[in-house]
């Protein structure tokens, strides 16, 4: 008996598993936010930081052939590679840096731990199995609501996108299609606006509107392609007043809402200007590296009143997305970053006769690619991670299966 359960321990350590895999980047996700655990949270955290990448290696050359036999959409290995090139230049690049240090490359899930989850978009698009997927995200929502119902020392042990992300619009979507716990997920849609008026986040509330609106918009006009166009470039139109007056639209919300006054209802339009100013053209192109570095007037105005809060004005960290994918690697770090979110939407939006779900996925795609113009900064962390997985499970939903990349070989893997 021993030895049976030595040999299935050393099978489990060895063999990959979704639900593994999904878990322990979540619980790195949790133990590197949480503000209670002090230094000894780190070693946690990089430990299922670790195990999680061992996992995907074990994914992707593991002896399983059932996985080997589905094969990738035609654009995926060229694209894969050319990542890989970018990442690898952008590493030189780091290795010259008079600031290098091996362990913030490692270790910090802002640097170069952020292109991590990209690597998901496979696990994705190999994952067949609907009942499987929604069963794991409805196990997540009941961790966060044990840590909303029982908070840690009076905070939640989630952050915001955490929250939010991993386990009510994915829940949600699912529930829409599937009509599977349909009240219970609108039972976190509710929760999620609660823990963002009692966190101050108004993240939380931007994206479940972001994502309704889009819903209902885009199946009222899902036959017409160009009006479809028509509702996505005014959700950019939105985007962009939000960013130029933000308060503008908080306080009209709180008018409206009788809620209380967010503490970090303030515009990000600075930090557009503040990085733009400070990087020169070819920089915009191609970055300073994982290791950049930009300096920021208002946090150095912050600094001399001593109410900065801890935040240097020579930042590693923006908190804006899209500025924060600039700044580590320009506009090409940007556009492979995102391209096959970009490539997932756009199919799930174009063929929601032959899969609901992946529709329902892709405005989720898109909420949170527009949301990266105002926040969701790429880190390895269970949203993007998350995001990833979905984009490439949602892709695979969508394929029509009368098209040469479309491989029924696999079809029973899960």
């Amino acid at each position: 008996m021993t030895n049976i359960a030595v040999s299935q321990k050393k099978d489990w350590l060895r063999n990959y598993s979704l639900v593994g895999l999904l878990v322990s980047v979540l619980i790195s996700s949790i133990f590197y936010d949480d503000p209670h655990l002090f230094y000894y949270k780190r070693v946690v955290y990089v430990i299922f930081l670790y195990f999680s990448i061992y996992q995907l290696l074990i994914f992707n050359y593991g002896k399983d052939q059932s996985r080997k036999s589905v094969r990738m959409p035609a654009f995926y290995s060229r694209y894969i590679h050319v990542f890989l090139i970018f990442i690898f230049l952008n590493l030189i690049g780091d290795f010259f840096n008079p600031k290098f240090n091996l362990v913030t490359i490692l270790n910090n899930p802002f640097s170069l731990m952020a292109v991590v989850p990209v690597f998901a978009f496979k696990v994705g698009y190999q994952t067949t199995d609907d009942d499987k997927v929604f069963k794991i995200l409805y196990y997540i929502s009941l961790f966060f609501l044990l840590f909303l119902l029982f908070p840690v020392k009076g905070n939640n042990i989630y952050n915001a996108s955490i929250a939010c992300y991993a386990s009510v619009l994915p829940l949600l979507a699912f529930a829409l299609v599937k009509k599977q716990k349909r009240i219970y997920a609108i039972i976190l849609v509710c929760l999620g606006l609660l823990l963002s008026e009692v966190s101050d986040s108004r993240t939380i509330i931007l994206r479940i509107l972001m994502f309704s609106t889009l819903f209902v918009s885009l199946n009222l006009f899902k036959k017409y392609s160009s009006l479809k166009i028509l509702v996505i470039l005014g959700m950019c139109f939105f985007i962009y007043e939000v960013l130029t007056d933000l308060q503008t639209f908080i306080d009209l919300f709180v008018s409206r809402t009788g809620a209380k006054k967010f503490d970090d209802a303030d515009t990000r339009t600075f930090l557009y200007q503040e990085l733009f100013s400070d990087m020169k053209t070819h920089e915009l192109v191609t970055g300073r590296g994982f290791l950049g570095t930009y300096f920021s007037p208002y946090f150095l105005d912050q600094m001399s009143q001593g109410i900065s809060d801890g935040d240097s004005f020579i930042r590693g960290a923006i908190e804006v997305g899209f500025l924060q994918m600039v700044l580590k690697g320009g506009f090409i770090y940007y556009i492979l970053y995102i391209y096959p979110l970009v490539l997932s939407c756009h199919r799930g939006l174009s063929y929601f006769r032959h899969n609901k779900l992946s529709y329902a996925i892709s405005i989720i795609i898109l909420t949170e690619l527009l949301i990266m113009f105002i926040e969701n900064i790429p880190s390895f962390g269970f949203p993007f991670f998350l995001l990833f997985f979905l984009a490439g499970f949602s892709y695979r939903k969508a394929a029509d299966i009368n098209t040469p990349e479309y491989n029924t070989a696999g079809l029973a893997f899960n």
